[in-house]
């Protein structure tokens, strides 16, 4: 039986939050769908915590290091789902994860992409802020244009509308994911789920340790829908925080991180 929905997850050396976020996909999960789980050349315990669940809608699949974009794709490839979600191995699924979404794109045909709102939490649980992007497909556009409204594991889509943009580019070694959203919302109507779906969790380093690669990736994906037409020249202006991003010394921007960080206050 083909499932009605497939959830990737790309993990490498996630042993200390796997077990969590594959538990609490597969208790979100419909009893008709399945996991797709792409080892990514992991070198710690994550292979032996992956092969610790006997639940058969749970497929591993164990590779050498290849990066997310060319994981994600491979896990794409494995599975003949017509609806694809996305999880992160150290995020957490809410048990309204996936039925919230499918009732989406089962009510409204014209969408092909759904977010939802998350809550980002840190090592220890403790919630940060609140990420709610807009619900509709024009508030979407907007934000998308100023940045990557998104959360990666908060994400529904057609297989159809993936296939029509032709998947993750493996060209991106970061930004793979705000690179997709651009491509999908030419061809597809965006929506969000106004609740709640996953617990994302923030570890230290990981938001500014490929900052540079994260500046370029969003330059290079602005700049080509402004030479192809996509947006009005004035969306030049949202060319700015890249290049102000790439202009600035590693240090400082580090710097205002941390200032930013030290008076981040957490949600009620």
């Amino acid at each position: 039986m083909i499932p009605r929905l497939a959830v990737l997850m790309a993990v490498r050396d996630a042993e200390r939050w796997v077990a969590h976020a594959v538990d609490s996909t597969l208790r979100a999960l419909p009893a008709d769908s399945e996991i797709v789980a792409i080892d990514d050349g992991s070198r710690d315990g994550t292979g032996r915590i992956l092969a610790g669940f006997a639940d058969p809608r749970l497929l591993v699949v164990h590779q050498p290091p290849s990066g997310l974009a060319a994981s994600l794709n491979r896990a794409i490839r494995l599975t003949q789902a017509p609806v694809i979600a996305r999880m992160d191995a150290d995020d957490v699924a809410l048990p309204g994860r996936f039925w919230r979404p499918l009732a989406v794109l089962a009510a409204r045909h014209e969408v092909g992409l759904v977010g939802g709102w998350a809550l980002e939490i840190d090592r220890t649980g403790r919630v940060l802020r609140r990420r709610e992007p807009p619900v509709d497909d024009a508030g979407l556009r907007r934000a998308l244009w100023r940045g990557n409204p998104f959360v990666h594991s908060a994400v529904t889509f057609r297989r159809s509308v993936l296939e029509a943009v032709g998947g993750y580019d493996e060209s991106f070694p970061v930004a793979q994911d705000y690179a997709l959203w651009v491509r999908m919302a030419r061809v597809t109507t965006l929506a969000t789920v106004p609740e709640v779906l996953v617990l994302r969790r923030l570890l230290p380093g990981q938001a500014s340790g490929r900052d540079r690669d994260r500046f370029k990736a969003e330059l290079r994906v602005k700049s080509s829908a402004l030479r192809s037409g996509e947006v009005s020249p004035w969306a030049a202006v949202y060319l700015a925080k890249p290049l102000a991003g790439l202009a600035l010394p590693d240090s400082i921007r580090r710097g205002m991180r941390r200032a930013l960080g030290s008076v981040l206050s957490p949600c009620p």
